[in-house]
């Protein structure tokens, strides 16, 4: 091969590396940049999106009793995301599978708060709690286990976080069991819901997270 048809192929091949390099890299930057800078959708009640800022639900006023038997409420919320659940300390399956993922989300990122909520008030006592917190090594600056009144637990997830779509009173033989998490930004609305006991779940809950961050 003689010198000028080495120069031709060698531009040619440059030419076409470049019409396939520069929309890859445009795709590159456009998708890492949405995913670090995007933003998340807003939701409505029973988990529908929300079309404007005015449908967004914002958590109700609250007030439940933590693992050291202090009073929480919204206020520990102001200006922090977080991530809510239901829980309950007696639960053999589902929920160590959730508190496994909750703890790398608390380990991943100290600047969030958590807040897991018992559905079985009655046996999940303040010293129960106390029990559990420090059987899962989980620090109560950051992470809240919460009980009450199960009338006003179970209302909080059936109005305040809309986990269940389903009816119920409060009462003796209500129940409820949601293996979903919770994301809540800095104004206390309804940011995303993720399954809790799938490790690619709160991957992206954490990129999520990243979002909430950066929004304006």
């Amino acid at each position: 091969m003689n010198t000028h048809n080495f120069h031709i192929l060698s531009s040619w091949k440059a030419a076409l590396i470049t019409l396939i390099g520069l929309p890859l890299l445009a795709w590159s930057i456009v998708y890492w940049t949405e995913n670090k800078f995007g933003t998340l959708p807003l939701y409505s009640r029973n988990q529908q999106l929300a079309s404007t800022e005015r449908e967004a639900v914002y958590l109700p006023p609250f007030s439940f009793i933590d693992q050291n038997q202090q009073a929480t409420t919204n206020a520990w919320l102001q200006n922090h995301i977080c991530v809510a659940n239901f829980f309950f300390t007696s639960c053999p399956v589902v929920c160590p599978k959730m508190m496994h993922q909750l703890q790398h989300l608390a380990a991943a990122d100290s600047s969030i708060r958590i807040l897991s909520l018992t559905v079985d008030p009655d046996r999940d006592t303040p010293a129960t709690l106390q029990h559990y917190a420090a059987k899962w090594n989980i620090s109560p600056h950051t992470w809240k286990l919460l009980t009450g009144n199960k009338k006003n637990l179970y209302y909080f997830a059936r109005k305040g976080l809309y986990l269940t779509a389903t009816d119920g009173d409060g009462g003796k033989d209500d129940f409820i069991h949601s293996d979903n998490i919770v994301l809540l930004d800095q104004q206390q609305r309804i940011r995303g819901y993720y399954s809790g006991t799938s490790a690619s779940a709160i991957t992206l809950l954490l990129s999520d997270i990243k979002k909430l961050q950066h929004e304006k």
